[in-house]
């Protein structure tokens, strides 16, 4: 039986592909919801107003299969058992909190991999529907988070931005973790001027999508939003006063940048406050079951989307990169290469020199490749980035 990592995180895709192309929904985007709760109808009609897509209210699949071929996405509420046969878009599954458990097996049985509670996770919701509406408008905007402390998640998020930025795309890198010892500092870039999460939380109402990246510092091709060289008044952490300015900041850079990387952090409030906005997760987590037991804790807590492992060498006997994946819950997309002198590297703030190496190369391209096949739409059709992985 698939368990609720598996239904969450499983074999389903965002796209299924038939004959070799992409699944697409018609000109119009509508969705259809197919629930028979007034309650769930009225949190979905909230949610389709905000992304601006059209909705269809449906309490049977009998009474909504004619009208398929016209919906960018169905979503199953936690009140009725369905099958959808013969549908091949997106599958999400809404319903409250009190209906989770429903809601994960209800996902095993239809292969959804997206499942939102709501009104708890609306805006994420939101966010996916304004990106069927629009689908070659916006940001990727994938999280990194450490399964455990110490896992490599900070010096994954400055490879993977870096590289992308090398082969072309506009890259946001963000840093979420507010405990950490600075995205900018590894970067040295800790000087540069420009704009800092904490100049940002005042911010009210929208805001300019060309000035927000205009006026971040930028280095090595990378815009960075970051802590460090804030004012010495300035708030030191995350919270939840500031959610409604961080999806101010975030609606502009998706429509700044062709891929946000954001270092999430492993607080409650980084991942409550900005983990929302993540179209997927890069879980990294070491070779060792210890690490790995701790991963398979939080990665209940993430928000919903698709979550890949990243597990981290080296290896010790016995020990595999599926066995870590099996015991974690969530499917393994690649493995962490063990990178010499790291500890020096970073002291030095020369990460950016692991670049040439072509382990890391290849790990990027195996990432980029994972962001494709889960629905990304701001890659160039070229994808520079196997040729030279």
């Amino acid at each position: 039986m698939t368990t609720r990592k598996g239904a969450r995180h499983g074999p389903g895709q965002p796209y299924a592909r038939t004959n070799g192309g992409p699944w697409l929904p018609g000109q119009e985007t509508s969705i259809m919801v197919i629930s028979g709760s007034p309650a769930l109808h009225g949190e979905v009609g909230r949610v389709a107003t905000a992304a601006a897509v059209g909705l269809v209210i449906v309490q049977s699949v009998e009474q909504g299969s004619g009208q398929w071929e016209n919906m960018a996405a169905i979503l199953v509420g936690s009140d009725v058992e369905v099958r959808l046969p013969g549908w091949r878009g997106p599958v999400v599954m809404v319903g409250p909190a009190e209906d989770l458990e429903r809601m994960w097996l209800q996902a095993s049985v239809l292969g959804a991999d997206r499942v939102a509670v709501l009104p708890a996770s609306a805006q994420w919701l939101a966010n996916y529907l304004t990106r069927l509406r629009e689908p070659t408008a916006g940001a990727v905007v994938v999280g990194i988070v450490g399964g455990c402390g110490g896992a490599g998640a900070s010096t994954l998020s400055i490879l993977f931005a870096a590289g992308a930025a090398a082969w072309g795309f506009p890259v946001l890198l963000v840093d979420g973790d507010q405990w950490g010892g600075g995205l900018d500092f590894a970067m040295d870039a800790g000087e540069l001027p420009g704009l800092r999460w904490p100049d940002l939380f005042n911010a009210s109402g929208p805001i300019n999508a060309e000035q927000l990246a205009s006026a971040l510092p930028k280095a090595a091709g990378i815009s960075l939003l970051a802590w460090a060289g804030a004012p010495a008044d300035s708030p030191g952490h995350l919270d939840f006063r500031a959610t409604a300015a961080i999806g101010e900041v975030m609606q502009a850079a998706r429509s700044s940048f062709g891929l946000v990387v954001i270092d999430v952090g492993r607080s409650p409030e980084s991942l409550a406050a900005l983990g929302v906005h993540c179209d997927g997760f890069v879980v990294v987590v070491p070779s060792r079951f210890q690490a790995a037991a701790a991963a398979a804790r939080l990665v209940r807590d993430l928000p919903p989307a698709p979550v890949g492992l990243l597990v981290r060498g080296p290896f010790r006997d016995g020990v595999d990169s599926q066995v870590v994946a099996a015991a974690v819950g969530i499917p393994c997309i690649g493995v962490m290469p063990e990178l010499r002198g790291i500890a020096d590297v970073l002291d030095d703030g020369h990460l950016l020199g692991l670049l040439k190496r072509r382990k890391v190369r290849h790990l990027n391209a195996g990432l980029l490749d994972w962001l494709e096949d889960r629905g990304g739409s701001g890659f160039a059709p070229a994808q520079p980035w196997r040729a030279s992985a």
